[in-house]
């Protein structure tokens, strides 16, 4: 009994090392050569290095796994290998590129965590799984290692069984068929005869179109971006605008249809208020849940949503400006009183005005406000009796004439051109003069992140509203408040023209910052590479442009006739109330020419009685 004890175990033991009941060598050289030829001929030509992943619930599974391995890497050299044993090893964690997983269920594919590894990274990885399980169980298996290819956006998803006639057979996914939608159902696209694959390529392209099925939009009202307005006749949604028009477009050339879900709140405060505590959920976390495939809507790219999103191409590159008032730039009174003269011109007259006061209080200290009387241009009753007092009037008055009509002309220009003083070129230069900036919560939230805003956070203000225009309107209620805007340039442009307003507002030349607009989509999302392409394609053309220029043009002419009204009434209370100026102060020079008239009248004939009792007197 004892003797047969030894025999079964050293029977075991031969088996377990020759991997018999297993399959024949045969069969596993066959195996290996299918690897080999995944290797070399596909792998190597898409990156330098390769992980080949072993997971197995199973012992025997597990050493027949390494047999295999063994003789494969013992035929090439020329491809770099991390060979990790899920089984014996902890997780290492870190991106994988090309993957060669070598598994015996479903489970043995979820124990490798390499969905995790791979989800926070925007480009799309290759996985060719070897599944080694009964015929029984394989349809099984593939369904469920599918689904999970499907779930995670695994595009470039293979599997490869070996059935017992000893075929390898090569399964993959088509995400969108004629008859599925965002379905994984296996479909066989290769079979190995020996030496190489009957069809190339590998992994076969997947999205050249899809069928019309539905993909879900993620859109808020944004004009000119994504204007949404409610037909009543055929009781939904519609929506244009910019990103719409782009959009359709791209739907257009993949053959897809669009399900617009509409998020559009006013405030960030209502998203907070909305969006938390487990209430329905947000742009963001639509698309972080899968629910939705593509968010449009002035989405502007951040670090943080690139983090947790990806992204194709910016279609759109808006830049941010600052918008101030040219009223608190205008000269002052007393500022423009010396403006037509130049320092050096002002200190020769005054150090003129200096030597002839000191001749007068020299010879004829009673008449020294003459000098001053004649520079502002006042006659003299009398000519003086002496010649040398004659010759310095003479002077001093055909001197001063021309100066007062230099200085009379330029002011007078100058007040008709209403000149203002050296507008500034940054935001910062605003910052140092005490201006304070307003702009929507969301931008604020991007520009926190600029250190010239982060130094100076407490002088910015955030409005509650999603749009520039209130940004803009808000500014102009301010009055004489020390306010700039900051704004799209494209908004700034069309909110100004449609409110006659671009001439009392001045757009500094230097840019905020400068936002890429971006279509955001869940990570790893099977439309990244087929949207780069067609938006480079697109951009190339100039038809972004165009569109966008069109969009822009179109909403600043509706703004325009909806605002008209308005803008026309404020121009021309603005008009009255320059009228009523003009009238109120020649009305105060008018009554005051007349209580000097009457003065004079006054003084007239109060001195000309004792001038008369004079005459008759000599």
């Amino acid at each position: 009994m004892l003797y047969g004890m030894n025999v079964s175990g050293i029977y075991a033991s031969y088996v377990d090392s020759k991997l018999i009941g297993i399959q024949a060598e045969e069969a596993n050289l066959y195996v290996v050569r299918a690897l080999r030829h995944v290797i070399q001929d596909v792998f190597a030509q898409l990156s330098a290095t390769l992980v080949i992943t072993v997971a197995t619930g199973s012992w025997t599974i597990g050493k027949w796994f390494e047999h295999v391995l063994g003789d494969l890497v013992s035929t090439w050299s020329a491809v770099s290998v991390q060979m990790l044993h899920i089984n014996h090893s902890p997780h290492v964690p870190g991106r994988k590129y090309c993957n060669l997983l070598l598994v015996d269920s479903y489970e043995g594919l979820r124990s490798t965590k390499i969905a995790e590894d791979n989800a926070g990274y925007d480009d799309h990885e290759y996985y060719f799984i070897f599944l080694q399980a009964r015929d029984a169980l394989i349809q099984r298996e593939l369904q469920l290692i599918l689904d999970h290819c499907l779930q995670h956006y695994w595009l470039h998803c293979n599997v490869m069984v070996q059935t017992a006639q000893v075929e390898v057979l090569i399964y993959t996914y088509y995400p969108y068929t004629a008859q599925r939608c965002q379905a994984a159902q296996p479909q066989l696209v290769n079979r190995f005869d020996g030496q190489r694959m009957l069809h190339a390529p590998m992994f076969p392209h997947k999205l050249q179109q899809l069928h019309q099925c539905p993909l879900s939009v993620v859109v808020w009202h944004s004009p000119p971006f994504v204007e949404l307005n409610w037909d009543a006749r055929a009781a939904k949604m519609r929506a244009a605008g910019f990103e719409i028009r782009l959009i359709e477009h791209l739907a257009q050339r993949l053959n897809f249809s669009l399900l617009l879900h509409n998020v559009t709140l006013e405030t960030v405060a209502s998203y907070q208020q909305n969006w938390g505590n487990g209430r329905p959920m947000g742009p963001l976390e639509l698309l972080m849940k899968q629910h939705a495939n593509l968010s449009v809507g002035n989405f502007r790219k951040t670090a943080g949503r690139n983090r947790i999103l990806t992204s194709p191409v910016a279609h759109y590159y808006a830049p941010l400006v600052a918008t101030v008032a040219v009223e608190h730039f205008r000269f002052g009174r007393l500022t423009l009183l010396h403006f037509p003269f130049q320092w050096c011109v002002w200190r020769t007259l005054l150090a003129a005005l200096i030597i002839h006061w000191l001749i007068y209080m020299w010879r004829w200290r009673h008449m020294g406000l003459q000098v001053l009387e004649l520079l502002l241009g006042v006659t003299l009753v009398r000519l003086p009796r002496c010649w040398l007092q004659r010759i310095v009037y003479a002077h001093w008055l055909y001197g001063s004439i021309p100066l007062r009509v230099v200085y009379q002309s330029l002011l007078f220009h100058f007040i008709r051109l209403q000149l203002f003083g050296t507008l500034p070129q940054s935001f910062e230069q605003l910052l140092e003069r005490n201006f304070r900036g307003l702009c929507t919560t969301n931008i604020l939230s991007m520009l926190r992140e600029m250190p010239q805003v982060a130094r100076n956070y407490d002088s910015f203000v955030g409005i509650s509203s999603p749009f520039d225009e209130a940004v803009l309107d808000a500014l102009h209620r301010s009055g004489n408040s020390r306010y700039f805007a900051i704004t799209g340039i494209d908004s700034a442009h069309a909110h100004l023209s449609a409110t006659n307003r671009r001439s009392s507002y001045h757009i500094l030349t230097q840019y905020v910052n400068l936002q890429q607009v971006v279509i955001y989509m869940p990570k790893h999302s099977y439309f990244l590479e087929q949207f780069n392409d067609l938006l480079r394609r697109l951009d190339a053309s100039g038809f972004i442009d165009f569109w966008r220029r069109a969009a822009f043009t179109e909403y600043s002419h509706r703004n325009t006739q909806l605002l008209q009204p308005e803008a026309q009434q404020e121009h021309e209370n603005e008009q009255l109330s320059q009228l009523d100026g003009i009238y109120t102060l020649m009305g105060v020079l008018y009554a005051l020419a007349i209580l000097i008239f009457c003065a004079e009248l006054l003084c007239h004939r109060l001195t000309k009685p004792a001038t008369v009792q004079q005459l008759v007197k000599d």
